[in-house]
């Protein structure tokens, strides 16, 4: 089952291993064990509707109207890639023949496929793969390091990645259950917006331009060959930036001028070692009543009191959510919150 929660897809997968035959073996639970050399795979991804998102705990008062809600979650099942691993994240096999079957009722999917003479590579198997929505090319051990997008490329589907470790030795003619395989978003997901109340005092957001960005990113991060599980992927040894560093893009995507919130999906950007004339920051032109109220810079880095602190600078990194708050007191002031993609309380930054 493919659970998608708030902000964070995640994919249960059970797989039925069973040495078939191509001609008598099937899905169902009687299945026959008296095959050979044939491996097949079934699991299920379930959805959540396309205009909410699924129950996750301390989200009770989420807002499901917030833009982006189904793109963020989106899969395309004529994209998913499925890879046996060694325990080094080496591919060993594919599932081939993967079949995505839509449930007419609730539009969740079933998907099956088959690992191919698999008798020789099983005592290997420890790892398995999930690559979702990566392009059409098929991901080898010969280009699984180097897969890469192109922003303008993601408008409709964020490339996905997942691991898991078998936790046992599969066993053959028997259903070995994997858990769940945690997706993470390959882009990071950036907002602005105006505290509650600063509309209804006649404030609204004008142009806002974000500041040098990578045009392309990395679909996997740095410890996607060593990782056992992507909940290991942390936020303090994954960067994977793509050097491909552009000057500005536009965030304002729709031609209303009261807009409350803007959001930009992007790719990864190593900002603390950036030049100092090419660090990511935000302009933002604030108006209110419909005239001119000022221009703002809103850096990547701590704001205490509203106040900016560029000691502490973020990078820009995969599946994390960096939220604006703008709020008007004695001044213009400025709150950013890095967050989770899936979670409302953040006590440690993971991915």
């Amino acid at each position: 089952m493919l659970r998608i929660n708030r902000y964070k897809s995640t994919l249960t997968v059970s797989l039925l291993f069973c040495l078939l035959s191509t001609m008598s073996c099937g899905f169902d639970d009687g299945y026959e064990d008296n095959c050979d050399e044939v491996v097949r795979v079934a699991f299920k991804m379930s959805f959540a509707d396309s205009n909410t998102r699924a129950v996750n705990e301390g989200w009770s008062d989420y807002d499901p109207t917030d833009p982006g809600v189904a793109y963020e979650n989106a899969i395309n099942p004529d994209q998913l890639q499925i890879k046996i691993c060694n325990a080094n994240g080496k591919i060993i096999a594919d599932v081939d023949n993967v079949i995505a079957i839509k449930s007419e009722t609730d539009g969740n999917y079933t998907i099956t496929g088959t690992w191919e003479d698999a008798a020789d590579k099983l005592t290997e198997a420890n790892k398995i793969m999930v690559f979702a929505n990566c392009g059409t090319s098929t991901v080898t051990q010969g280009n699984i390091a180097s897969l890469a997008f192109n922003r303008d490329d993601t408008k409709q589907y964020i490339p996905m990645w997942g691991v898991t470790t078998l936790t046992k030795t599969l066993e053959i003619g028997k259903s070995n259950d994997l858990g769940t395989i945690y997706l993470l978003r390959s882009l990071a997901k950036v907002k602005v917006k105006m505290k509650e109340g600063m509309k209804a005092s006649g404030y609204s957001l004008g142009e806002i331009t974000f500041n040098n960005y990578n045009t392309q990113g990395y679909t996997l991060p740095a410890t996607y060959n060593t990782a056992s599980d992507t909940k290991q992927i942390f936020f303090n040894n994954s960067l994977r930036p793509f050097s491909s560093w552009a000057t500005a893009i536009d965030m304002t995507n729709t031609g209303n001028s009261d807009e409350e919130s803007i959001m930009l999906y992007i790719p990864e950007y190593d900002n603390i070692n950036a030049a100092t004339d090419k660090k990511a920051t935000i302009t933002l032109n604030l108006k209110c009543e419909g005239k001119d109220d000022g221009t703002y810079t809103l850096q990547f880095c701590n704001y205490t009191d509203g106040a900016p602190d560029p000691a502490t600078l973020y990078n820009i990194q995969r599946n994390h959510y960096y939220e604006y708050t703008v709020y008007k007191d004695d001044g213009v002031k400025i709150s950013l919150t890095v967050k989770q993609w899936n979670k409302r309380t953040h006590s440690d930054i993971i991915m």
